[in-house]
């Protein structure tokens, strides 16, 4: 069973979130947070594994506590609600360690099916909405895409594709660990922190291409 955390200052929109994924058998509701403080209270004491983050909080912004959040417990997988169509915010996002963006707009089921998603290790990307976001991602002297391998950039090809690490195993007929230090390695050679902001770079550098997931 999954543990959730919902993180939004919207009254009725959390507590639409927090009966929704009550009344899911493979998910369980560890808390409700409404601030940024109250967040870093409730995973300090819950460590959920999936988190459903707004962007705009009382007493600072979801970016902020993503970056916290990751620094203290950096296997939290942290799905930002946007309800912004802002792409430098959400390119933010990416940067600050998000594995997916998800609009506040979408059905609550495409919700259900982003904490799942991001619970198997997956990336939550839409790629005709991710797209506007690849200019706004920073470029830096780091983000060398010509030192990626060519294994390397399968893998990348891959969680485009929204491929978990287990399912890029298999498709690459390697082990976990395999997978994992390749990843390593290419957030290491392009400078980043995240597998979705990596993805990023290596799509606007145009070394692959975005997909939607089969």
């Amino acid at each position: 069973m999954t543990t959730v955390a919902v993180v939004d200052d919207h009254v009725m929109v959390a507590e639409m979130l927090a009966l929704t994924i009550t009344q899911e058998p493979d998910l369980r509701l560890v808390g409700v947070a409404q601030s940024v403080h109250e967040a870093y209270a409730l995973v300090d004491a819950e460590l959920p594994e999936v988190i459903l983050m707004d962007y705009r909080l009382p007493d600072g912004t979801g970016i902020e506590a993503v970056t916290t959040i990751l620094e203290r417990h950096p296997e939290t997988r942290i799905v930002m609600l946007t309800g912004s169509g802002d792409h430098a915010l959400l390119a933010r996002a990416i940067e600050a360690g998000c594995v997916g963006l998800i609009n506040k707009d979408r059905p609550v089921g495409d919700v259900l099916a982003a904490v799942r998603a991001a619970a198997r290790g997956e990336l939550v990307i839409r790629s005709h909405e991710f797209t506007g976001l690849l200019d706004q991602i920073r470029k830096s002297p780091e983000q060398q895409t010509q030192l990626l391998t060519s294994r390397e950039l399968e893998v990348l090809q891959l969680l485009a594709k929204g491929r978990s690490t287990e399912g890029i195993g298999d498709d690459l007929f390697i082990s976990i660990n395999t997978v994992r230090n390749h990843v390593a390695n290419i957030l290491s050679k392009l400078g980043v922190h995240s597998k979705l902001e990596a993805v990023a770079i290596a799509a606007r550098e145009g070394v692959i291409n975005l997909v939607e997931a089969d």
